[in-house]
């Protein structure tokens, strides 16, 4: 089923019990008519759904180009989230849709590095959980300072949080409602950071994603950098502190 319950389940009083949380599905083309079923089933459960969006990275690397919505299907999931309101979470995974009229709600620009980021299973921070690429690597919490010093004086992170330049978008009198679009999603089908997202309302994205496609046999789109599935060897290292000894 694609869809994951986060409501938190515990053993209290000689009985499982479960409490609030949320259920989260990646929105895929085939699913947009049966947004009404998810939404069904995380209330049943207690808990309150939310839509990601599904972006070219990791698994979805291999797969978005079948299964990304359309623009008939994206407006169809505007239509739906405009709707539900804050009775559905979105994060920051729709807020290129904004380009088609009224504000969605949750995020309306892209979260990476600023409110949110990614420590991966071996203490690597990311950006955000779909840039999982050496290019948004901002440090590891196992480097002196841990996540404190990466979170307040990475490189990346700073440059993240500076007012970022609107590129070809800057002519689109959509920019200031969708931003730009997604990071990872321009990064991983190889568009330039500064150029439109792939799913971009307009069709510029795909326009210059069949653009790309001409000379796909001369350029790649980037890969995720490791799939933490596999074994992965690191090296542990922990300061111990003398333990004091009688006489000592």
């Amino acid at each position: 089923m694609p869809s994951a319950a986060t409501a938190r389940t515990t053993w209290r009083d000689g009985r499982w019990s479960t409490s609030p949380g949320h259920s989260s599905a990646r929105s895929r083309s085939a699913w947009s008519s049966q947004l009404d079923g998810f939404k069904a089933l995380a209330h049943s459960y207690g808990a309150q759904l939310r839509i990601t969006r599904l972006r070219p990275s990791g698994r979805g690397a291999d797969t978005w180009h079948d299964l990304h919505p359309t623009n008939r299907q994206q407006r169809q999931i505007y239509d739906w989230l405009l709707a539900a309101r804050e009775a559905v979470l979105t994060g920051d995974s729709f807020f290129h849709l904004n380009a088609l009229g009224d504000p969605l709600p949750g995020l309306n620009m892209c979260g990476a590095g600023r409110v949110v980021c990614l420590i991966d299973p071996i203490g690597d921070v990311y950006a955000c959980p779909f840039v999982i690429h050496d290019e948004f690597k901002a440090g590891s919490v196992r480097d002196n300072g841990g996540f404190t010093h990466v979170w307040r004086h990475s490189e990346l992170f700073r440059e993240l949080r500076e007012p970022q330049s609107a590129g070809a978008c800057g002519s689109c009198g959509s920019y200031d409602a969708c931003q730009g679009g997604c990071m990872a999603a321009k990064f991983f089908t190889g568009l330039p950071l500064e150029g439109p997202d792939p799913e971009c309302v307009a069709g510029e994205g795909q326009n210059l994603l069949s653009a790309y496609a001409a000379v796909a046999s001369t350029t790649a789109s980037p890969r995720p950098s490791m799939d933490h599935s596999k074994p992965v060897a690191i090296a542990l290292g922990r300061t111990r502190t003398p333990v004091p000894t009688a006489g000592s």
